[in-house]
């Protein structure tokens, strides 16, 4: 846990960071570019070189490839090469981390705390501004661990592991010296326009389960706001504070005041599938204390494993997925992105996003 906590309350940004009408072209290191955001962030990218440190998944199109692990000494790289990329970088993006909940405390740390101090450590050295991916959650952090209870050893999985390892990722930035701008979205979606993502994510599981008629009910207060970020808006966010000289300052990325609540986001769910000829179930809103107090001892003792496993699981994510309270935001105070600060715009953009799911994932009538 970092030694000075994160207060959502204090903003740090500058109003309005200049944006060059033609920035120089830079060449900029990304880690992560295989990923959700870095797949998003390289056609923002075309007016510089990109520099992909890769370890599993090739991007494309991308400048040039550099097979690397953040996890491991130098970038992974030999002497040689890590002093050549050190000489030719102008910029550092790091989109990489660690987000799948069930990876285990230990490779959380290996990637979000250690690799994120790596590459810092990297960028202070080249004299090169970096920019760090975090996420909007470090604002919420103490809630979700005392939201979570002992559910994350029977679910297998914990997202308070992760914002845990997040908050410790920044600090180890922070230790690391240099010019950093932080940059925290909340849950990315697909694109605000098409609904295309390169990997599912949380949310988009959640709505699997809805489509499906696989929850017996959602835990969450329906007033409760659900915040999300579409990809293209982070990526632009990104690219204009890298045009603009990537100032150390922090950023929300997140809906805020104008995100949606569960029942709003449920009901758009219910309204897409309906178009795409598909029946959901209405569905029940509970508290997740009352699941606690009176579902579990009433129904656990009769349903098998695997439903406890995945009941479990649903409750943990609520923790991350329903807010009492709305996120901090930053994206009103960033050109060209004031449009995206919007209650309609959020609903616009899940709305693509649950169109695509059904294409995709679904088959237009796959549950009818």
């Amino acid at each position: 846990m970092p030694t000075h906590p994160v207060d959502p309350t204090r903003s740090t940004h500058p109003a309005h960071p200049a944006h060059p009408p033609h920035p120089r072209p830079k060449t900029v290191l990304l880690t992560g570019a295989g990923g959700v955001l870095g797949t998003a962030l390289l056609p923002y990218l075309r007016h510089h070189r990109v520099v992909a440190l890769t370890h599993r998944r090739n991007p494309s199109p991308v400048d040039e490839v550099l097979p690397g692990d953040i996890t491991r000494p130098r970038l992974g790289l030999d002497l040689p090469a890590y002093r050549r990329l050190l000489a030719r970088t102008d910029v550092v993006v790091h989109a990489a981390g660690m987000v799948a909940f069930g990876s285990g405390r230990a490779s959380m740390r290996t990637v979000n705390v250690e690799g994120a101090g790596r590459v810092a450590r990297f960028a202070a050295e080249a004299g090169a501004p970096l920019i760090h991916v975090s996420t909007a959650y470090v604002a919420r952090h103490r809630e979700i661990i005392a939201a979570g209870g002992n559910r994350a050893e029977r679910a297998g999985n914990s997202p308070a592991d992760y914002v845990t390892s997040k908050m410790a990722g920044e600090e180890a930035v922070a230790a690391a010296g240099g010019s950093v701008t932080v940059v925290r979205p909340s849950i990315i979606i697909g694109d605000s326009v098409t609904g295309e993502i390169a990997e599912p994510q949380g949310l988009h599981t959640f709505a699997q389960q809805v489509l499906r008629n696989r929850l017996p009910f959602v835990p969450s207060d329906p007033a409760s706001y659900v915040d999300f970020v579409p990809q293209d808006v982070v990526a632009r966010a990104i690219v204009a504070l890298l045009d603009a000289g990537a100032r150390p300052a922090e950023y929300w990325l997140s809906g805020g005041a104008h995100a949606l609540t569960c029942d709003r986001l449920v009901q758009v769910i219910v309204e897409e599938a309906a178009d795409a000829g598909l029946t959901v179930r209405p569905l029940r809103v509970l508290a997740p204390d009352v699941v606690e107090r009176l579902v579990r001892p009433a129904f656990f003792d009769v349903v098998p494993e695997w439903a406890q496993t995945r009941l479990d699981r649903l409750l943990d994510m609520s923790s991350v997925l329903f807010n009492e309270k709305p996120l901090p935001s930053s994206l009103a105070d960033l050109p060209g992105l004031e449009a995206a600060a919007d209650t309609r715009a959020n609903e616009d953009a899940w709305r693509a996003s649950v169109r695509r799911l059904i294409t995709d994932r679904l088959g237009a009538r796959a549950s009818a």
